[in-house]
């Protein structure tokens, strides 16, 4: 910016008694507004606004599968790169502990949280530790591909979509005689995922041992809910949803 452009307004004239401190405050203000990078869709370069992620802390586990996660549409309208971190347990069988899931950090905060949450929740490690390892920290990044050299559609023509969202995590009775016969197993059920996120037309596709807690499973599928999957911002069935339900001794 000129030094002209002070004079015009009469900066010297009308503000001699500012003190340098002030002038320097300003002058830093001014650059700070015009200044920073940007990629050519307008994305601020580094992501969360220049705040680096911190490492993984996977205590000793290997991740054998990380989804990745849905681009949030609110940010990828505003052009927003970023990151979270969320903390967690991984059981023995190398499953992410639902009710364990927690956000650390978030830059920016209120865009991507939802979607690492989502995203965590199917993720799986090799545990080779042999038991339920607490605070496992895993960091998802958020980042716009490279727009230069290629086109890109406007925003409006872009199709909506958002995957489903476990919204109710349920944890199924013990069947008495299986606890006292000291009985572990799994369930695996589908079903169907409706405009509202509710379930129906459940069947059993796997259980082990057959038949031990097929009923519990049942009745645990019916009290699941979801946000359901958006395309184009409405609200569309899924069929074949699959879910597992795990029975353990403590």
């Amino acid at each position: 910016m000129h030094s002209k452009g002070f004079n015009s307004y009469g900066w010297r004239n009308r503000n001699s008694g500012l003190s340098a401190v002030s002038l320097v405050i300003l002058l830093l203000v001014l650059v700070g507004c015009q200044g920073g990078s940007q990629s050519p869709g307008g994305v601020r370069s580094g992501l969360g606004n220049g705040l680096e992620p911190p490492p993984n802390f996977t205590r000793g586990l290997i991740v054998t599968n990380s989804p990745t996660p849905l681009y949030p549409q609110r940010a990828r309208s505003l052009g927003l790169e970023g990151w979270v971190m969320l903390s967690f347990s991984v059981d023995v069988d190398g499953n992410v502990v639902p009710g364990s899931i927690e956000t650390v950090n978030a830059q920016p905060p209120g865009y991507f949280e939802r979607s690492a949450l989502n995203a965590v929740r199917r993720m799986n490690f090799e545990n080779t530790v042999n038991r339920l390892v607490d605070d496992v920290r895993y960091v998802f990044r958020y980042e716009l591909e490279e727009r230069s050299g290629m086109f890109v559609a406007p925003q409006e023509q872009q199709p909506q979509f958002r995957e489903l969202i476990p919204m109710r995590f349920i944890t199924p009775d013990y069947p008495r005689i299986a606890e006292e016969q000291g009985l572990e197993g799994h369930v695996v059920v589908s079903f169907t995922v409706s405009e509202t996120g509710t379930v129906e037309d459940i069947s059993i596709v796997e259980s082990e041992p057959a038949g031990v807690f097929d009923e519990e499973a049942l009745i645990s599928a019916r009290r699941l809910r979801f946000e359901p999957r958006l395309v184009e911002d409405d609200p569309v069935r899924v069929e074949g949803v699959t879910y597992r339900f795990d029975w353990r001794l403590p």
